[in-house]
């Protein structure tokens, strides 16, 4: 074990998020292959419940870079398309393009105070490690938003072969940033941020994020907390 004081963050819906999520940037990614013009994210939301790995945490995919995990991944947005209503072969198209639409840097937006969070903790003396279910891409996005000066490490559940809350993932995490016993993690998903770091022996804390049924505290309230608590005891 280590000694640096880490803050671990969630990406998507704590930091930042992406404009109709991952059926926004099939919707998008349709209309840029030239396909059907009427679709709407929310016809192909309930057909992304299943397929993608953080769907199934305790069977890890193993290791993948960005080739392979989204060859695998266009499998799983064809059916979706298809499932929606799209014929096989635009379906098969526009996945080509789902990657491109997803990580297009105006469909993100940042969380509000989630710049002045990462520098809260940066100034308390801690390195913020962003630790996400995400394809291999985030560290470019991540920079793209103009938040690459506040973050320390991005690790991706997809380099790591391991979705939250898999304990392997943030096992990971304590082991590349050199942690000591002053861990914090936040996020806005009691199940994947919360438990799992928890089940981890980190301390935990549920940010209300970006989405309108999330609850928690905001990012900036989770911040002034890691810096007011102090080290953990041991």
């Amino acid at each position: 074990m280590g000694d640096a004081r880490v803050v671990l963050w969630d990406f998507d819906g704590t930091l930042a998020r992406r404009e109709g999520l991952w059926a926004g940037a099939m919707v998008d990614a349709l209309a840029r292959s030239g396909g059907d013009p009427a679709m709407r994210p929310e016809l192909i939301r309930p057909h992304l419940r299943e397929g993608f790995p953080w769907h199934t945490p305790s069977d890890p995919w193993g290791a993948m870079g960005g080739p392979e995990w989204w060859g695998r991944m266009r499998l799983v947005l064809q059916g979706a398309y298809v499932r929606a209503g799209i014929d096989a072969a635009a379906a098969a198209h526009a996945a080509e393009f789902v990657a491109l639409e997803y990580y297009r840097v105006d469909a993100w937006r940042l969380v509000d105070g989630a710049p002045e969070a990462l520098a809260t903790t940066r100034d308390a003396g801690y390195l913020n490690v962003i630790v996400s279910n995400h394809p291999p891409e985030l560290a470019n996005l991540v920079g793209a938003v103009e938040l690459g000066a506040l973050i320390d490490l991005v690790i991706t559940s997809a380099a790591v072969g391991a979705d939250k809350p898999n304990p392997l993932i943030f096992e990971h995490a304590l082991r590349v940033a050199d942690a000591g016993a002053d861990v914090w993690m936040i996020g806005d998903d009691p199940v994947a941020d919360v438990a799992g770091a928890e089940s981890a022996g980190i301390r935990a804390i549920l940010a209300d994020g970006a989405y309108d049924d999330a609850v928690g505290v905001t990012v900036a309230e989770a911040a002034r907390l890691v810096r007011e608590a102090g080290p953990a005891d041991g």
